[in-house]
């Protein structure tokens, strides 16, 4: 008789054991399925606490990481068949009582959430490209002149570094709000000595400083067009940032290596740049999974042998979706997969178990997923995911 089931995989250190173990109590307290842990136990530096194990032994040459992504891709063989399965990473922990209705979510062939940023940002994280290097150091060129112009800029003053950032808040909601945008700027260009933008945010249009109602300079005014272009660096207008010669933002980190390392190593043609490609931390599959699963197994196998490719598996997963033409296939909500980004600055808690991801994406999470930063109690966000699953 068919069953719904959660399987892990883990192997290696007890970092990665112990955050199974942490994951594991909370999917017990709140889903009723089985659970099944997929391991390796020979690699494996303390035992894994659980009656529902499955013991598979991974080649010899693969470091511990490979050994785990052979497990994870190759789940498939491993689990026995006629069963709806959702895999998760150990790092995602359940949230709700209604964690198990995850498995009502399934789409034939497979069933993955989006990740949390497209494909030419995740691509210098998946490929053996210099990007990253290039990106720091185009970042600290720019920082460097910034300073330069501004003084303000690093002050250990905290009431100027609340108004910086208090600033920067608004033009980011600016930014996405095109007509407060126009209604702001005509209140500027009317403004005959002094801009107030908010109660306590002011410009002083004579001496071109920002100020806050006690009159402390938190900010000087300058010509930040001149400042990219004498770091080499072209300008956005309509995203009011720098951006490199190939028209890709100093901050995103987006790079083509990826997508052209696909091309020539499986001949697979992506034709969108902007992919929102899936996230590999939680998929439901069944027997119908087959395939796709064999393929991104294969992808994968492949390029460990490969010194252009990190030890990842999103890239190949990438590749095997538009591989199977699935580029349009329905992802499962962001709540079964919500991914707490320790570098998203709109990440916030909201009244009652609502988390904000982005100024307009709220969600009330089943699962979330704790990629980096994982029991960081210097982190709100941990901290009060912590106080909720208390309650």
């Amino acid at each position: 008789m068919s069953k719904n089931c959660f399987v892990f995989v883990v192997c290696g250190s007890k970092e990665h054991i112990d955050t199974l173990h942490f994951s594991m109590t909370y999917l017990k307290r709140f889903s009723q399925q089985e659970i099944l842990v997929l391991t390796d136990s020979s690699r494996n530096e303390i035992p894994i606490i659980h009656e529902n194990i499955i013991d598979v032994q991974t080649p010899a040459a693969f470091n511990h990481h490979q050994a785990s992504i052979y497990l994870k891709t190759g789940i498939f063989q491993f689990v026995p068949k006629g069963n709806l399965y959702c895999y998760l990473d150990t790092d995602i922990i359940a949230f709700s009582n209604e964690v198990d209705h995850i498995f009502t979510q399934y789409q034939s062939p497979i069933s993955f959430a989006p990740d949390h940023c497209k494909m030419l940002s995740f691509s210098s994280y998946a490929v053996n490209c210099t990007c990253q290097e290039m990106f720091k150091e185009a970042r600290d060129k720019f920082d460097l002149a910034l300073d330069e112009v501004d003084p303000y800029r690093n002050s250990s003053d905290e009431k100027v570094k609340i108004y910086r950032r208090k600033l920067q808040s608004h033009y980011h909601k600016l930014r996405k709000n095109k007509l407060k945008a126009v209604i702001t700027a005509l209140r500027y260009f009317l403004a005959p000595k002094v801009f107030k933008l908010k109660d306590d945010i002011i410009f002083d249009k004579k001496q071109r400083v920002w100020k806050n109602v006690d009159e402390i300079v938190f900010m000087k005014d300058f010509n930040i067009r001149k400042v990219a272009k004498n770091c080499g660096l072209g300008w956005s207008t309509i995203n009011h940032e720098p951006v490199f010669k190939s028209g890709i933002s100093l901050w995103k980190d987006e790079c083509f290596h990826l997508k052209e390392l696909i091309k020539s190593k499986f001949d697979i043609e992506i034709t969108v740049n902007d992919f929102q490609h899936w996230n590999g931390g939680v998929f439901l599959f069944d027997d119908q999974s087959f395939d796709f699963l064999q393929n991104w197994f294969d992808f994968t196998m492949e390029i460990f042998k490969d010194g252009n490719w990190k030890t990842r598996d999103q890239g190949t997963l990438i590749a095997t979706v538009w591989k199977f033409q699935l580029q349009n296939h329905p992802t499962l909500n962001k709540k079964w997969n919500l991914i707490a980004d320790y570098y998203n600055q709109e990440l916030e808690w909201l009244e009652g178990v609502k988390i904000q991801l982005h100024e307009d994406e709220v969600y009330e999470p089943k699962l979330i997923h704790v990629y980096h930063h994982f029991q960081d109690t210097n982190w709100e966000f941990w901290n009060q995911l912590m106080e909720n699953l208390k309650e």
